[in-house]
């Protein structure tokens, strides 16, 4: 029985270290488990990306389209559709195209064409936007066309979902 004495010392330290395995395992496996990747529901979650994506989707065409008559129709659904850093952006964006649109009648049509979301995560969301904008002028009755890329962050405030910031490529 002598040699046996040093049996519970053995298994009390082999306890000890399992369960510190154990313990490591499992916040490892959390970890995994809990990162934004996993936490994404856009693919999920069906109901909601579909929401972000058509709100988002008619705010763009609404607060990127401009017509130099009616200015503060667009500034209005800016001040509906932005929040946080977007309303900034956008004054940088749009700040310059004002004096413009007074002096040349520039009418600009915003219309996005497909959009993604990339990322959805409670009431916020990422999306990849593909635009087209038209725009007219009486600037020798010039007329352009131009494709749009760029990229939203979206937060649902209130009872929408509402543009917070833009990131142009």
């Amino acid at each position: 029985m002598t040699g046996l004495r040093w049996l519970p010392a053995v298994l009390a330290v082999l306890t000890v270290l399992l369960g510190g395995g154990a313990a490591w395992a499992a916040r490892e496996a959390h970890d995994l488990r809990n990162t934004s990747t996993t936490r994404n529901t856009a693919m999920t979650d069906q109901t909601r990306t579909s929401q972000v994506k058509s709100q988002i989707t008619d705010a763009v065409n609404t607060v990127f389209s401009y017509n130099h008559a009616d200015i503060a129709k667009t500034e209005k659904a800016a001040q509906e559709l932005l929040t946080g850093k977007a309303v900034q952006q956008y004054n940088g964006i749009f700040g310059v195209l004002r004096e413009k649109a007074r002096q040349n009648n520039l009418v600009l049509t915003t219309t996005v064409t497909d959009s993604g979301v990339t990322l959805l995560d409670g009431d916020r969301a990422r999306l990849l936007i593909f635009a087209d904008q038209h725009s007219t002028t009486t600037e020798a009755g010039k007329a352009s066309y131009a494709p749009a890329m760029f990229a939203v962050g979206a937060i649902y405030e209130g009872d929408r979902w509402k543009i917070e910031n833009i990131d142009t490529f």
